[in-house]
Formats: structure tokens, C-alpha cells, sequence
């Protein structure tokens, strides 16, 4: 039993079981401290201990204090050995949520039994973007944006983990701690194969990164590169498609969209504009990337023209596209990633089962509109 003590209070934190968590840099552990877990680093450097002191100093504005929520599990307090060594910090636990890539894929999502809808796949890019927005706006920039480190519970609220990866500014004196670390898939053309401990990133870079993750939300989890490749030879690796900036929208794509491609003319016009700017536009100039401030505006638009199904009471589609989508999709494939209640078209079915089935769109619609206005 490891017990260590957190620098900014002097009680002690002990280290209970095995780890819950293991990698290259450290370890994370459950603590005797209800609500707060600890990370334990192998090695530790002094530049390590100046980051984890500035973020402490200098934590960002918690965008969602009002839903009683935690976005991001950040640096607490140093937590310190008998000697007096910094051997890692505190932070809160995210509890009752699940990876991000468990919410939008829906063959993961059917083996957890998880109630999404595409409109909680929105609002939880939505949410996403304002997150990223209030860290951008403390200066900031995440680094390692991916589907493991974003964890989303039943309200559709995320929260970013492994904030101590992030680049961090000392706003006094301009010093910068970088993050070492990227994913690939989620990299942007002009730091792909650099070596990110020498580079200084900006939020520009992570809007690359936003934008990959808010497309895995809002098709299904299929990535920017869904389709048949009609170019020469073998298809690249994913990271070469980036650096080329080849997607399925690209100019003189050499993509074909197939059967299971969802298309982009299913999402709201100026979400699809994000996209095109960000992929397209901002391949040649990144600085033309919308930022997390531009997603919000679009997907908050977005999330507004959403209507339910009248067919299906789990399918929600975009007025601007017309029709129901989903329906269409799992009748051409045979497959609704969306699953839910047929309703009835039946005189004696309707009034028989209307009173329970408007209930329940009400209450989905409601739980919905009720995030929306205290966001706004």
C-alpha cells in the first residue's frame, strides 16, 4: 500500500488496489478520497513538475459548472513521496460514462445496450465543442485529441481525460511544455511524421482534430476515407490520405461513395460548411479551419432543426435534408443503427398506444431542450 500526500491540502492519499490504468508515462489508481483518482508517473522530470504546477495555477473556466458536471479531469494538486518528490498528481474521477467511440459506433453501441439517438450524437459534438472551446479561450491547446480520450455519459455530456498530455503556456514569462504525444487518424497534414516534442502547436492544429472526431460522431463512425478508392495502386495509410488531403468531399476526389457511405448532405448546411472549410479549405491554409467557437454556432443550429421520425421514434433527422434518412439507410441495407419502436399506423394502434408514444417523444424532446437552453 502506497500512501503519498497532496501538496495543496498536506492530508494523506493512499493508493488502493492495483491500477486501473497503465501506460508508457504512468500509472492511475483509485484513492481512499471519494470522487478522485491519482496518477503515478515512472519517471519525473522538473520541467514535468513546472506543467503540472501551471495547470493547477491556471485551471480553464468549467463550461458546464451549471449541469453540475466535470468537462475535464484536470490536475488537482501535486501528490508528493516521504521524501518530498513530486511523484504525480490528483484528479477527479469521471464516473458512469463511456469512451467516445462506444457512443458513436453503433455495433458497440448495440452490445452495451446504449439508448443513443442522432440527436444525442449531436449534442454531444456540440458539447464537445464547447469544451475544447473554453480550453482554447485559457490558451491551451490539447495536442492529442481521440475517441479514448473523450468519455460521454447518459446526458450526453463529455469530459476530456489525460489533460496533463496537454501544451501548456506559461502566460509570464512565454515559456511552453508541449505534448509529446499524437494519435494517428487525428493528425493534421502539416504535423504528420514530425516529432512532436520539438514542435509548439496551436489551437489551429486541434481543430483538425475536433473536426475528425465530430465527423465520427454524426456518421456513424465511419471516417473521413469511407468509400472506393478509384486511384492508382493499393489505397495509402491513412496518415499518407491526410498529408495528400484526400477524403471522400475533396476536389477531384478519388473516393466513390459506396452503399454504406452516409453522405454529408444529411447534416445541417452550415455543418456541412464546417466540414468543407476544415478538410478542404484548411488543408492548403489550416488558419482557414473553423474553430471550436464556429462548431458550436453551427451544431447548435443543427441540433434546432432536428425532427423525430414518423415512423421510427429513434430516428431524428435534419428539416434542411426533408426526409428521415435512417429509414431510408435501413432499408437499403437491411441494418437500422438506430433500432427503435415502429409506430403504429393503425386507427385502433394509434389510439391505443398514443398517450405512452407521446410521452415518450416529450420526454426525449424535452430532456434534450432542457440541455440546450442551459447551455445557452
Amino acid at each position: 500500500m502506497t500512501v503519498l500526500t497532496c501538496a495543496s491540502t498536506g492530508k494523506s492519499i493512499t493508493l488502493l488496489g492495483e491500477p486501473i490504468a497503465n501506460s508508457g508515462e504512468g500509472k492511475v489508481w483509485r484513492t481512499n478520497h471519494n470522487g478522485y483518482l491519482a496518477k503515478t508517473y515512472h519517471s519525473q522530470t522538473p520541467e514535468r513538475v513546472q506543467k503540472l504546477a501551471m495547470m493547477i495555477a491556471h485551471r480553464p473556466k468549467e463550461p458546464n459548472s451549471h449541469l453540475n458536471h466535470i468537462s475535464f479531469a484536470w490536475p488537482k494538486s501535486v501528490l508528493k513521496d516521504a521524501q518530498g518528490n513530486c511523484v504525480g498528481f490528483l484528479m477527479p474521477e469521471i464516473k458512469e460514462a463511456k469512451e467516445l467511440i462506444d457512443v458513436y459506433n453503433p455495433s458497440k453501441r448495440k452490445a452495451l445496450k446504449l439508448d443513443v439517438d442522432w440527436r444525442f450524437l449531436h449534442t454531444t459534438a456540440l458539447n464537445i465543442a464547447s469544451i475544447i472551446e473554453a480550453i482554447h479561450i485559457s490558451g491551451y491547446v490539447l495536442g492529442d485529441i481521440n475517441q479514448q480520450n473523450i468519455l460521454v455519459n447518459d446526458r450526453a455530456l463529455p469530459s476530456i481525460i489525460d489533460t496533463d498530455s496537454f501544451q501548456v503556456r506559461n502566460p509570464v514569462n512565454g515559456k511552453i511544455y508541449r505534448c509529446p504525444v499524437g494519435s494517428p487518424d487525428y493528425t493534421p497534414p502539416e504535423l504528420i511524421d514530425k516529432d512532436f516534442s520539438t514542435i509548439d502547436q496551436t489551437e489551429v492544429h486541434d481543430r483538425f482534430r475536433l473536426a475528425v472526431i465530430i465527423y465520427q460522431l454524426l456518421f456513424g463512425g465511419q471516417t473521413l476515407f469511407t468509400g472506393e478508392w478509384i486511384g492508382a495502386g493499393k489505397i495509402p495509410e491513412t496518415n499518407e490520405l491526410i498529408r495528400q488531403g484526400l477524403w471522400l468531399y475533396a476536389p477531384n476526389s478519388l473516393f466513390q461513395p459506396v452503399d454504406r457511405t452516409i453522405p454529408l448532405e444529411i447534416v445541417h448546411p452550415e455543418v456541412q460548411r464546417c466540414f468543407l472549410k476544415c478538410f478542404n479549405d484548411g488543408y492548403k491554409n489550416p488558419n482557414l479551419r473553423p474553430t471550436a467557437g464556429d462548431w458550436v454556432k453551427a451544431l447548435r443550429l443543427a441540433v434546432n432543426e432536428l425532427t423525430i421520425c414518423g415512423k421510427l421514434d429513434s430516428h431524428y433527422y435534419s428539416r434542411t435534408y426533408g426526409k428521415c434518412y435512417w429509414c431510408d439507410h435501413s432499408t437499403k441495407l437491411g441494418i437500422d443503427i438506430f433500432p427503435g419502436v415502429i409506430k403504429s399506423t393503425s386507427k385502433k394502434g394509434i389510439l391505443a398506444a398514443s398517450k405512452t408514444l407521446q410521452l415518450d417523444i416529450l420526454c426525449r424532446q424535452n430532456r434534450y431542450l432542457k440541455f440546450l437552453l442551459e447551455l445557452n
